[in-house]
């Protein structure tokens, strides 16, 4: 990797930023919003939205690698990573259309066409957000100005996240108050459009200046193992995938929570969404000070033990008043909107260890593979609210639920989230990559210098402190 490091200019973080704010539209509300449009208004039984959402993901386990390898492969007058935000825009607005739209079908044709429209989301959001993600890399090398970068991003990214969800039911009943189906679909274009245009923005305002010390021809099996040989990047798997189930399970089942245990209408519901983007912002511009406090590592254990512990409050808080849940609901988004800085920019730290560790950089690859993990634990997240919806009885398309299923809404809204917090508190204990191993790392990178076995004990050594 050759470049000195450079001060990033607060326009570049910006329209970098954008960047993600466009993917957030997507992202969101397939976590908030996609699973309520599927069961009530949709009309897709509970076991079948989750299902479909397991099964379709399982095609990134194919598109993710082979997009990360095409990217890495990238030459253009642009850089690697830039052209593809330029190129794909304009179908990913499409697909925001597709997916919320709700033809009038017999139930077999609106589960082929649910699963068809999702298909051609996912691809199109892999094909502009991987060489996205991939960016932040070849932005800049330095720890502080990486983590700067993605603290700016993750600022930024919750205004698409807010369309995606907490603007989205208020737009389409403004649009269409007699049928929200049609209105989701005009709101969804809506926001495709704008998130276009952001794509734009960040494709003009950015500029790439890491390069890969030494290019090799397209090899997408030969980086797979190249990536495994990536111990840090195996450890932040487990972290990213037990991470990402919990923020689904709780996010897809907000919706269900503040209607019917709350029992509050779609007003309450899209103040408990705005909640979410304002409180991640407030998260993600406290991340750089706290990460100037304390290693990163250790910020993160704990913004997760306290996420299970707060999550678990939901159970004791009353029910005949929203204000207490949605205190909480804030405080417990502000430590995710911390959680979210620290977890990318650690992805970018083991991206240059691996640099450094194999003599291949493999940014794209790299960038897929922690992709696809995290659309991983979308996808398992999203298929434990269906699955857990309808063992617990939930009626697809049915204002008044069981108690049974209410119940169940509940547990599912706390428990289970709970549970995974923890496992990503446990899994990045054995994280290693500190601060200081990584200015090491970058150090002897910028020298053309790679790892020797005499450095494996140092770096790698299992007692040093975090």
């Amino acid at each position: 990797m050759s470049v000195l490091a450079e001060k990033i200019t607060n326009k570049e973080k910006l329209g970098f930023g954008l960047g993600d704010a466009a993917s957030h539209i997507v992202f969101d509300s397939s976590v908030a919003i996609l699973a309520y449009f599927y069961t009530n208004i949709y009309g897709l039984p509970p076991a079948v939205m989750g299902t479909l959402f397991l099964v379709v993901r399982v095609l990134d386990a194919i598109t993710d690698p082979i997009m990360g390898a095409i990217a890495d492969q990238t030459k253009s007058r642009w850089g690697r990573f830039r052209p593809w935000l330029l190129i794909i825009c304009v179908p990913f607005a499409v697909s925001c259309v597709l997916v919320y739209s709700t033809p009038d079908f017999e139930q077999t044709g609106k589960i082929v066409y649910a699963v068809l429209a999702y298909i051609f989301m996912t691809l199109m959001y892999t094909a502009i957000n991987i060489p996205y993600c991939s960016l932040g890399a070849a932005i800049t090398s330095d720890p502080q100005e990486n983590l700067s970068l993605q603290s700016w991003r993750f600022a930024i990214a919750p205004i698409g996240g807010a369309m995606g969800t907490a603007l989205i039911l208020p737009l389409a009943d403004f649009i269409s108050p007699t049928d929200r189906a049609a209105g989701m679909q005009w709101a969804m274009g809506i926001f495709g459009v704008i998130g276009c245009v952001m794509f734009l923005v960040c494709f003009l305002t950015t500029r790439e200046r890491i390069t890969p010390v030494k290019e090799e021809n397209l090899n997408i099996m030969r980086d797979v193992k190249v990536l495994l040989k990536n111990d840090q990047w195996r450890i932040l798997s487990v972290y990213n995938l037990a991470m990402l189930c919990g923020v689904v399970v709780r996010g897809s089942l907000l919706v269900y929570f503040v209607q019917y245990i709350l029992n509050q209408g779609s007003g309450i519901i899209s103040m408990f969404m705005l909640a979410t983007t304002i409180a991640a912002v407030f998260g993600s511009l406290f991340a750089k000070h706290l990460g100037g406090w304390m290693c990163k590592i250790r910020a993160s254990i704990w913004i997760n033990v306290l996420s299970a512990l707060v999550g678990l409050l939901f159970l004791v808080l009353p029910t005949n008043y929203w204000i207490p849940a949605f205190l909480v609901h804030i405080f417990l988004n502000i430590l995710q909107g911390i959680n979210a800085p620290l977890q990318w920019s650690m992805i970018t730290d083991a991206n240059n260890y691996g640099e450094w560790k194999t003599q291949r950089r493999i940014t794209g690859m790299n960038v897929a593979a922690n992709i696809f993990i995290i659309k991983l634990g979308v996808a398992i997240g999203g298929a434990l609210t269906g699955w857990g919806l309808a063992a617990f009885g939930y009626q697809a398309g049915v204002e008044q639920q069981s108690a049974e299923a209410v119940q169940g809404v509940l547990i599912l809204f706390t428990v289970l989230p709970a549970i995974f917090y923890l496992i990503t508190a446990i899994s990045i204990r054995y994280y290693k990559l500190t601060e200081e191993r990584m200015n090491i790392v970058v150090s002897d990178l910028r020298e053309g210098k790679f790892q020797t076995e005499s450095e494996i004990p140092v770096m790698m050594n299992p007692k040093a402190s975090v």
